[in-house]
């Protein structure tokens, strides 16, 4: 049985965006929704783009009119932001956000592991020990150790990894060389990221390979229309990918 995850990053708070998500929601009806980091907007941060933004509260709300469960991974605009969020989520489910933080998840036969990120402050997102610090080996060999190959399915990282053509190289949006190295190293099937807006959509250019790995970052518009991707697969096979684009 094959499951469809749709994945969104780079949202900032940005109310175009988040009704386009409710819109593609609508019409493809994934069976999930990974949030990949910067759902929310740094606090005390000008906005980006014209068009109005969100409170986190009102992010949250937003997200209610969707039916797929919904995961979220953190970015380095997710801070003391998180707790606003987290308690109008709770408040409107009765159960708190599900978070990918170092952690891995099931979704349709599909192994997902959510890297946390190492910009910013996590200790609000993190609810616990920070991890974004740390070198992967530190906490992605217990994943490995509980879920073997389950966990070298789509790995979610809002970093992107460095040396590729989906982020500008030596800006501050270039993304982690940890997180190359893990790729090196590990070979996932599939790594979907963000953080660089505008590189993918200057250069049309949203694919990469790191050995067999695919490398994904549609990037994503400020003001609309809404980059996503969709990722399709089941319990073996290679998983298949799309960028969807949604006004």
């Amino acid at each position: 049985m094959s499951a469809r995850i749709l994945i969104v990053t780079d949202l900032h708070q940005r109310a175009v965006l988040y009704a386009a998500l409710v819109k593609l929601a609508a019409e493809i009806k994934p069976d999930a929704i990974i949030l990949g980091g910067d759902f929310l907007h740094g606090t005390g941060l000008l906005p980006y783009g014209e068009t109005p933004q969100l409170t986190p509260s009102q992010c949250s709300e937003q997200l209610q009119a969707i039916a797929a469960p919904l995961l979220f991974a953190r970015g380095n605009h997710e801070d003391e932001n998180w707790f606003e969020f987290r308690d109008a989520w709770k408040s409107l489910h009765d159960s708190a956000p599900v978070r990918l933080n170092g952690s891995f998840a099931m979704i349709g036969g599909i192994g997902v592991v959510g890297f946390p990120c190492a910009m910013g402050q996590e200790e609000a997102f993190s609810e616990g020990e920070p991890l974004g610090g740390e070198h992967y080996q530190y906490w992605f060999r217990h994943l490995f150790a509980d879920h073997g190959d389950d966990a070298m399915r789509l790995w979610i990282m809002h970093e992107p990894p460095t040396g590729t053509q989906i982020s500008e190289a030596g800006s501050p949006v270039e993304g982690n060389a940890w997180w190359r190295d893990a790729i090196e190293e590990h070979q996932p099937d599939l790594v979907v990221c963000g953080h660089d807006h505008t590189t993918p959509l200057n250069r049309g250019v949203w694919l990469d390979q790191i050995g067999r790995t695919n490398v994904i970052n549609v990037g994503q518009n400020m003001d609309g229309p809404l980059q996503a991707t969709l990722v399709v697969g089941s319990a073996s096979g290679r998983l298949q990918f799309e960028k969807l684009v949604m006004a």
